[in-house]
């Protein structure tokens, strides 16, 4: 790989998996011909005081594509830190990070994101969040990358030609295509851009595999063009441990995903993986086959126990596929129009997209009664895939009550209904919302359109959830805004819109009103518990001081200007302090 501007790191730092008192640190070393470097010192410091906390030296791991990862002990809860790398006498960029908190913890806050097509977008939401100095870390669930060629098969999406093909252009398949992939990810300066500001904690969607992947095969995987499942699956996961910041949660299962994270006691997260260990998707009848499974009997098992032993005040799921029904056999023709070209719905528009959980519905009945069953009920699922945003209320049946919330953030940039129909950002759409929203009662927010990222927001009485959108993806370009918020009451899994006090799902059926979001009450909420002041960071990047526009309607937004994203009332943060320098066939992608 070429050098860029003589820097041995060509694919910036990044940092992830924080715990009280651990966090992983990660970059890359592209020598030049004739030169194999070995080791690589490293060092962490405090963020505020400068003073410096661990050091050492590791190896630089040939035999995995030159990547440098270290698992760094022995720091405090909650802390700001900064950290760089130096090999040959060359620094690396510093980044910062962050551990989670332990104990006493009143007010958590982080960004959740999916779905990062390289060839459709800029990734200015990323952009975004490098700046942000509000949140503890980025939850990513899934799609980190698309193993998709630039010119794909009829069952994806293609991308236009905004000067971002793909490296490779075929789809990746050896673990030589898969470095490649994520290596052109790495050199984009929005990626190195975030990884550099936030850790991040990540789940796995399809295409850091293949389009719909399951456990052994995929939609568009041919053994006889690919080679054997099997082997394509593991290099994918290798390539994966080499290029992201993660930690095995069980060492001697390295296609092991799934794990929980407790965050001192005011919440448990649950990370799922709900591609690489389900059976194959199928239609009906036979996805309601008992048997069927998304999670896999092992992780079924531990999840299981994981929910009914956590005694956190919040237990939040991060779940890679939605798990909200997305099917109504009431729709109108224009809107199963429009869900098919999304893939919230089958392909022919008479029945569910199985390759969601709509297509387990089975065992999502048996998530579902654990939940329900559950001393109190404080599970908040938190889902990608999609490409559109989301907020639902989650039973199986639209006659029972619900017993936990869901929300789903858009995707980073791939594409979703404009972008798919060719009309205009928030315009045809609109309809299609409304309808969707009066005939799916569950649902109480959507928006087909928009990119971005959404912040998560929890104390101890509620979880509030923001969905932000980014102004354009065809350039990089600094604008965004606050398009909705919907928040939910510990002890009653109903959503509430910003302004609220009480669900509108509450309200007789003939109240209801169709709209991108439900309604809004006029009285204000009751003010969250206000939260303790963050420690110290370093100084994000400069953004513009315009006040965001902040709409409780997504169909009424409009088009966002640049902002600097302000924390929630609930979140103040402190002043940022000086850095010290330290030398698938169902789902289109």
């Amino acid at each position: 790989m070429e050098r860029a501007g003589g820097s041995l790191f060509q694919h910036g730092v990044a940092s992830g998996d924080p715990t009280p008192r651990r966090v992983v640190l990660w970059t890359r070393v592209t020598a030049p011909e004739g030169r194999t470097p070995t080791a690589a010192l490293w060092r962490v410091l405090e963020a505020e005081s400068g003073r410096m906390v661990a050091n050492g030296q590791t190896r630089v791991r040939v035999e995995a594509d030159s990547t440098i990862r270290v698992d760094v002990g022995g720091l405090s809860p909650d802390t700001r830190y900064v950290y760089d790398f130096e090999v040959e006498g060359e620094p690396s960029p510093q980044g910062r990070t962050r551990t989670l908190p332990d104990e006493d913890v009143r007010t958590l806050r982080f960004a959740q994101v999916s779905c990062a097509k390289y060839n459709a977008g800029h990734f200015n939401a990323y952009a975004r969040i490098a700046e942000r100095d509000d949140i503890s870390f980025v939850l990513h669930l899934g799609d980190w990358i698309y193993e998709a060629s630039q010119t794909p098969p009829p069952s994806q999406t293609p991308s236009r030609d905004i000067g971002r093909p793909f490296d490779p252009l075929h789809e990746c398949v050896t673990i030589e295509d898969y470095r490649r992939r994520y290596a052109q990810y790495r050199r984009d300066p929005d990626i190195q851009a975030v990884s550099a500001a936030h850790p991040f904690i990540s789940t796995v969607d399809d295409h850091e595999f293949a389009d719909g992947a399951w456990r052994d095969g995929a939609t568009e995987h041919r053994a006889e063009r690919d080679g054997p499942w099997s082997r394509r699956r593991a290099a994918a996961f290798q390539a994966r441990e080499e290029w992201l910041p993660v930690r095995r949660p069980e060492m001697a299962k390295p296609e092991r995903v799934y794990r929980s994270i407790p965050i001192g006691g005011l919440a448990e997260l649950f990370m799922l993986d709900t591609r690489t260990m389900r059976d194959e998707p199928i239609p009906p009848p036979g996805m309601t086959r008992k048997d069927r499974t998304a999670l896999g009997p092992e992780q079924k098992a531990w999840l299981f126990e994981a929910l009914r032993s956590s005694r956190a005040r919040w237990r939040l799921v991060g779940n890679p596929s939605v798990m909200a029904r997305t099917w109504n056999d009431g729709l109108p023709d224009f809107v199963r129009t429009a869900l098919v070209k999304v893939k919230l719905i089958d392909s022919d528009g008479t029945g569910p997209d199985f390759d969601q959980w709509d297509g387990y519905p089975v065992e999502r009945r048996e998530v579902l009664d654990v939940i329900g069953k559950l001393p109190e009920a404080n599970v908040v699922v938190l889902s990608g895939d999609v490409h559109v945003a989301l907020a639902a209320e989650l039973a199986e049946t639209p006659t029972e009550p619900p017993v936990a919330v869901e929300f789903v953030n858009t995707s980073l940039t791939s594409q979703n209904l404009d972008d798919k129909m060719g009309w205009g950002l928030r315009t045809e759409s609109l309809k299609v919302e409304k309808a969707l929203l009066a005939g799916m009662p569950h649902l109480q927010h959507v928006d087909l359109d928009s990119h971005g990222y959404s912040i998560v927001d929890v104390d101890a009485e509620r979880v509030r959830f923001e969905w932000w959108n980014v102004e354009a993806l065809d350039t990089r370009a600094a604008g965004q805004a606050m398009a909705a918020s919907m928040w939910v009451r510990h002890g009653t899994p109903r959503l509430i819109a910003d302004g609220a006090t009480e669900p509108r799902s509450a309200a007789p059926r003939r109240a209801r009103r169709a709209s991108a979001s439900v309604g809004k009450a006029p009285k204000a909420a009751k003010p969250p518990t206000p939260a303790k002041p963050a420690p110290a960071k370093p100084a994000p990047a400069k953004a513009p001081a315009s006040k965001p526009a902040a709409s409780k309607v997504a169909a009424a937004r409009s088009t966002p200007s640049p902002v600097k994203p302000k924390p929630s009332p609930a979140s103040p943060t402190a002043p940022p302090a000086k850095t010290p320098r330290a030398p698938r066939k169902r789902k289109a992608p």
